[in-house]
């Protein structure tokens, strides 16, 4: 199977801020012409990206091949589960969880490395966002903190 870029898309022009400083934002991944979970996807994006900087820390780090993530939305029953195949090789499986089963709309794979950069590109931007609009948040502090690391 050859790697392909796996993007994730945001749109700053979408967020929003609610009574409780939960952001909310479009968010959503592209592979070639395909989107998951769909083009325009609106979801907590900073508690989202937040998780998703811990599952890639989590594939990053481990030595081990055949360890498993869960890329996951709040809204809905949809993720993704990244295996780790090698070194440097992420299997992706873009996941609707139904109720007594799991249907893989598609599977790819792609270089950590590259999905790592594309994580830590989009976070940036939203986060430079966030800052000229002087929202602040636990949830934006600890994807400030998790982005950091990551970089690292």
């Amino acid at each position: 199977m050859d790697l392909v870029e796996i993007k994730i898309n945001i749109c700053l022009d979408t967020l929003s801020m609610d009574d409780y400083n939960l952001i909310t934002g479009e968010i959503y991944f592209s592979v070639d012409n395909q989107y998951f979970p769909d083009e325009k996807w609106d979801d907590f994006i900073v508690v989202i990206l937040a998780w998703w900087h811990k599952a890639i820390l989590n594939l990053n780090y481990s030595r081990r091949n055949g360890i498993v993530q869960k890329f996951e939305f709040m809204d809905g029953p949809l993720f993704i589960r990244g295996t780790k195949i090698s070194e440097d090789i992420l299997e992706m499986e873009f996941i609707n969880e139904k109720i007594d089963y799991e249907h893989i709309l598609f599977t790819c794979q792609t270089s950590i490395i590259k999905f790592k950069k594309n994580l830590i590109k989009s976070t940036r931007q939203l986060l430079k966002e966030l800052k000229n609009r002087n929202w602040q948040s636990d949830d934006i502090e600890e994807l400030e903190k998790m982005c950091k690391i990551l970089s690292e």
